[in-house]
C-alpha cells in the first residue's frame, strides 16, 4: 500500500511541477470522455431505432387485431393465390420444366409454319424474390416466311400459363430469328 502512495505522491509532484504534462493529462482524459460520449450516443440512437421498429410493429398488430374483415382478405388471398398459380407452370423437376417448354414453344413453332425450328433449352433457376418459383428459359431459333414470326409472338403473349419474351433478334436478310423465352414454374425442388 506504501509504494502506490509513493508513486501518486510522485505523480502528483510531476504534474505541479510541469504544466505542459498537466496540459497533455488533461487533454487525453477530455479526448478520452469525448469518445465516451460518442460510444453512448450510438448505442442510444440504435436503442432508439430498435425501440421506434418495435413500437410500429406493435401498432400494426394492434390495428389488425381491430379488423373485422378477416374473412374477406382470406377470400381474397386465396382467390389472388389461385389466379397467380393458373399463371405459373408446374412441373416436378427442372427436367420436366425444360421439356415441357421445350414442347410449347415446338407446337407453337409448328402451328405458325416456321421452318427449321430448334429449341435449345437456357438455364433454370429459383426467383430469389418469389419463393418456390423457378424460371426455366429456352432459346427458339426458326426461319420465318411473312408474318409467321408476329403470329408466333402473338402466341407467346396468349398462352396459358404465361410464357415471357426476354429477347428477340431479327434477321432481315435471312428471314431468320432467334427468340429467348421464360416460363415461371412451381412445383421444382433445388
Amino acid at each position: 500500500m506504501n509504494a502506490w502512495r509513493e508513486r501518486l505522491a510522485l505523480l502528483r509532484q510531476e504534474l505541479a511541477a510541469k504544466p505542459r504534462l498537466r496540459l497533455g493529462v488533461w487533454v487525453a482524459l477530455a479526448i478520452v470522455l469525448a469518445n465516451l460520449l460518442l460510444l453512448q450516443g450510438e448505442r442510444l440512437a440504435t436503442a432508439r431505432a430498435v425501440h421506434a421498429d418495435e413500437a410500429g410493429r406493435l401498432a400494426l398488430m394492434a390495428g389488425g387485431l381491430g379488423r373485422d374483415d378477416w374473412a374477406e382478405l382470406l377470400e381474397t388471398a386465396l382467390a389472388d393465390a389461385k389466379q397467380l398459380e393458373a399463371a405459373l407452370w408446374q412441373a416436378d423437376s427442372a427436367g420436366h420444366a425444360q421439356a415441357q417448354l421445350q414442347q410449347v414453344l415446338t407446337t407453337l413453332s409448328t402451328e405458325q409454319g416456321l421452318r427449321s425450328p430448334r429449341v435449345q433449352p437456357g438455364v433454370s433457376q429459383a426467383v430469389a424474390s418469389v419463393p418456390e418459383v423457378f424460371r426455366v428459359q429456352a432459346q427458339l431459333t426458326a426461319r420465318y416466311d411473312g408474318g409467321a414470326a408476329l403470329e408466333l409472338l402473338l402466341g407467346i403473349a396468349e398462352s396459358e400459363p404465361k410464357l415471357v419474351v426476354d429477347r428477340l433478334a431479327m434477321q432481315r436478310s435471312g428471314r431468320g430469328f432467334t427468340l429467348l423465352v421464360s416460363a415461371y414454374f412451381t412445383g421444382l425442388s433445388e
